[in-house]
């Protein structure tokens, strides 16, 4: 029996080809919760971010965000929180100084980036968000970091950080985070927090950095518009984001 439902953020919730979410996926979302249905997201996004784009207005149980960096509850209190590795930080730091590339840090309350080009102007404008803050390091701890590059520079990159893994969220675009840590990961401390078993969650997502989740979930759906690799893993394909997929998903297991 399904107690809850995790949703990845982009090209799952938010139809980034009309900058919002569908109104099929709204009213699935409520048909789940008066079910019942615990529904939480499981995202790179930041908090912050999830205000900005309507997300936080639907109600959620909590949040795993970070790709499994931090996770909330439904009031925004932190259950759990894995910051990058102090040496890697100060490595990153370094790259950042240098403006080779463009880097953005997110802090539990901030995000800023080094500059700004055309790369991260193509990716925000891709997930429907503002550009982030230009700004200066802080000595708070960065709970991810946003790197705007190829797979060659990244690598370079993670070459003096040992301590930390990367995904890629959209071909501009890859986050670092602290190597071990996953959106799965931070499921399984969500789920912990309110008794409930793997067996009896339901995940969504699209892309690269969904996989862990969907195969940690007892039932893992791929979007329509999910990348190849997703589908493959997943245990159901639904329609994409603009196609009703979350709904029709929920339908066909008889959550809806």
């Amino acid at each position: 029996m399904i107690k809850a439902a995790f949703f990845d953020v982009d090209g799952t919730l938010m139809d980034h080809s009309v900058g919002q979410i569908p109104e099929d996926t709204k009213e699935a979302l409520k048909r789940l919760r008066q079910k019942g249905i615990r529904i939480f997201t499981g995202t790179g996004r930041h908090i912050s971010e999830l205000r900005k784009l309507g997300i936080t207005e639907l109600d959620f149980d909590g949040h795993v965000l970070l790709n499994g960096q931090i996770c909330l509850d439904k009031a925004g209190r932190v259950l759990d929180a894995h910051a990058i590795d102090e040496e890697d930080r100060k490595t990153a730091i370094r790259w950042f100084e240098k403006k080779e590339l463009p880097i953005s840090f997110v802090e539990q309350d901030r995000i800023y980036i080094n500059f700004i080009n055309d790369r991260v102007r193509k990716t925000q404008a891709d997930i429907s968000s503002d550009l982030p803050e230009m700004g200066s390091v802080t000595g708070d701890p960065v709970y991810l970091i946003n790197v705007f590059a190829d797979d060659g520079d990244v690598n370079r990159l993670l070459k003096d950080m040992p301590h930390c893994s990367s995904t890629r969220w959209n071909p501009y675009g890859v986050d670092v985070i602290a190597a071990g840590n996953s959106k799965a990961k931070g499921i399984r401390q969500m789920i912990s927090h309110y008794n409930i078993c793997r067996e009896e969650i339901i995940a969504f997502g699209d892309g690269e950095n969904d996989m862990e989740m969907l195969e940690y979930a007892g039932i893992g759906v791929a979007m329509g518009n999910a990348d190849p690799e997703v589908k493959e893993i997943a245990d159901y394909v639904t329609d994409g984001v603009g196609e009703g997929g979350i709904s029709h998903a929920l339908t066909h297991f008889g959550l809806i």
